[in-house]
């Protein structure tokens, strides 16, 4: 096992493990696009834009790596084009449903900047 550092992410092992729990958590978005499980009122709002944040994190601070580009693309246009066909249909405040579009769209594109390929 190769160490180049003290830090708790500069091992292989550690890397390794953080290289499994990236992929459970791309499963998990991926997994979230089945049917209507997106929707904002399922596990659109509670498991899939939450794990793209912790992917965020795990990116910035941890040494993860992040998916590819073009399934973070994939995944923001086929979120928001949900959020938009969806949303109303749950009464939102117009200023919360703008708010939390735009806070959304941001976490995808963090994701995508931190994506090297």
């Amino acid at each position: 096992m190769g160490t180049w550092g003290p830090g708790n992410f500069q091992n292989d092992g550690a890397l390794d493990y953080m290289a499994q729990i990236v992929d459970q958590l791309v499963q998990t978005i991926t997994d979230s696009f089945k049917g209507t499980r997106q929707d904002p009122d399922e596990l659109g709002e509670t498991i899939l834009i939450p794990s793209v944040a912790i992917l965020v994190a795990l990116c910035e601070h941890c040494n993860a790596y992040p998916p590819q580009k073009d399934l973070i693309r994939e995944w923001k246009r086929k979120y928001l084009q949900n959020w938009d066909s969806t949303i109303d249909g749950l009464d939102p405040e117009p200023d919360y449903k703008l708010r939390r579009r735009e806070v959304i769209s941001a976490t995808f594109d963090r994701l995508e900047e931190l994506s090297p390929a």
